[in-house]
Formats: C-alpha cells, structure tokens, sequence
C-alpha cells in the first residue's frame, strides 16, 4: 500500500512539474529534424535470415477513427507480414513520431486493438530480452471470438528511452521539457495468429532479435532506447 501510495504522489509531482515546464519552457526544438529522421521503409529490411516478407498478406484495415489518430500520432508507418521456410508468420508493425507532444503522445496498443472490436486479456507490462537489450514492454492477447487470438508484444520510445508506463512518460517528457527540445518516438509491435501465447512470445522475440541485429544499426539504436547502445 506504501508502495502504490509513493509512486502515485511521484507521478503527481511529475505531472505537476511537467506541466509548469511546459508553461515556462515551451520546447521548440526538435529532437531530430524532419531531414534527418530515419525512412522505415528503406531501412527494414524485406528478407533477413529465414525470414521474408508475404507479399499476399491480408492486412487488417482499422476504423476510420483509427487512422485519423494515427495519422495525427505519426509521421510514417510501416507494416508488414513476415513469413519463414516452416509457414509460420509474425506480423510487424514500425511507426515514427516526430512530436511526441502532450496531445499526440502514442497511443497504447490494448486501447488501439480494444477499439478494432477485440477482446484484450493477458495484459502485462513485463521486461524481455531483443537483441542482447533488456526492453521494458508490454504483452496481450488480442481475441475476436474464437477465430483470431493473436498474442501482441510492443514497445515505445521517447526520445533515447524506452518508456513503459506514464511515469516513464512523464519523466522524459520533463527532462526534454527542460531542454526545450520536442522529442521524437517510436512505436515497435509484433504479433502472430496463435494459441499458445508463450511460446508465440518467445518466437516473437528471436523475430524481433534477428530483425534489429539487420536493420541499418542508426534505427535499432533508435528501436531499443539507450539500453541499446
């Protein structure tokens, strides 16, 4: 009860803090310029390993409001169905950020899934190991009735850190706040059509591994926050 009671007087002095920067220190910096930020399309790799990517793969089309909130959140998307030699496919799903302001913070995926129609249990911010780098994520298992359980593993950055939880958030959002800089952030998602969740999971993170150990090293420093570097 000690605990719960702490960490909630932290976040509201966060909170509080970050809103008096905001007022006095109002960031107009970018973290990374527009011409400096890094094209997705051109630095994840389509074939790595005994991975490709399925050309004939179905993509689920969100809502309308869906892609209007990710059209304000993000600068670009990428998303894509990777396949290997034994048919068993990941999808992957990359999106920048370069305002990763109070009003377009990203949005949390059970929220973004919950909004799809499906049903979320198994929720849990948890730490896992992606390429030699300890990611503080968090995993679900995204339900439409019986015909699509598809267990979700995701992360964000802000900035060079991975954030977790609102407390993560708010303590990045002040230390760029008082920089006055307006940090940039990634979404980083993978999921699989499973019903065995763990052991989805654990073939997630050798995917996401195997991937980041590809992509152009300027990214999957970026991916993995500084516990990547």
């Amino acid at each position: 009860m000690k605990r719960v009671l702490n960490r909630s007087l932290i976040a509201g002095v966060l909170m509080f803090s970050t809103a008096g920067a905001t007022v006095y220190l109002t960031p107009t910096q970018r973290l990374v310029a527009k011409e400096d930020a890094l094209v997705l399309e051109d630095l994840v790799p389509k074939q790595f390993g005994d991975w490709k990517m399925d050309p004939n793969a179905i993509a689920v089309v969100p809502s309308e409001d869906t892609r209007e909130l990710v059209a304000k959140i993000y600068d670009q998307t990428l998303n894509r169905t990777y396949v290997n030699s034994q048919g068993e496919r990941i999808m992957l799903s990359i999106a920048y950020g370069g305002s990763q302001t109070r009003q377009l913070r990203a949005h949390r995926q059970e929220v973004c899934y919950t909004a799809q129609g499906f049903q979320i249990s198994s929720l849990q911010q948890t730490t896992f190991e992606i390429n030699h780098a300890a990611i503080r994520g968090t995993r679900m298992v995204a339900a439409q009735g019986n015909v699509r359980i598809e267990p979700v593993t995701y992360w964000f950055t802000m900035g060079n850190t991975v954030v977790q939880n609102y407390l993560d958030r708010q303590v990045a959002q002040l230390k760029y706040a008082l920089s006055g800089v307006i940090p940039d952030g990634y979404l980083y998602r993978v999921s699989s059509i499973s019903l065995d969740a763990s052991e989805a999971f654990k073939k997630q993170d050798a995917f996401s591994s195997e991937l980041l150990a590809h992509v152009d090293p300027k990214l999957a420093t970026r991916l993995l926050g500084n516990v990547g570097k």
